[in-house]
């Protein structure tokens, strides 16, 4: 995958790994995300996990929860002149097979 150049904006599966932007195993060929910006989502701004060869340089990461960015079991990732802010708590509460919104103490089946 090459991204350059693109918004997204409320991208991302609230409670999930579902990222805005997620790589998993992609091994075999070179991807890039550049001069972009992803904000306002419910879940992860980007999630990296089992890859390699990914350029991820120039990109604003915004208004995600819980986690911005995550990296992780990968190798020859390059991250340069990104910015993550405004990373704040779920809204939610795992409780079985209910949700708890932290907001207002309802439970959402």
């Amino acid at each position: 995958m090459i991204l350059d150049n693109i918004e997204m904006y409320n991208c991302s599966q609230i409670d999930t790994f579902k990222a805005s932007i997620r790589f998993e195993n992609a091994v075999s060929l070179h991807s890039s995300v550049t001069n972009s910006a992803f904000h306002n989502g419910q879940g992860w701004g980007a999630n990296i996990k089992s890859s390699a060869n990914i350029l991820m340089q120039n990109n604003v990461w915004f208004g995600f929860r819980p986690v911005g960015v995550a990296i992780d079991f990968s190798k020859n990732i390059t991250f340069d002149s990104n910015v993550i802010s405004h990373v704040t708590e779920r809204l939610t509460v795992e409780a079985g097979n209910n949700f708890v919104d932290k907001r207002a103490g309802l439970t959402v089946c």
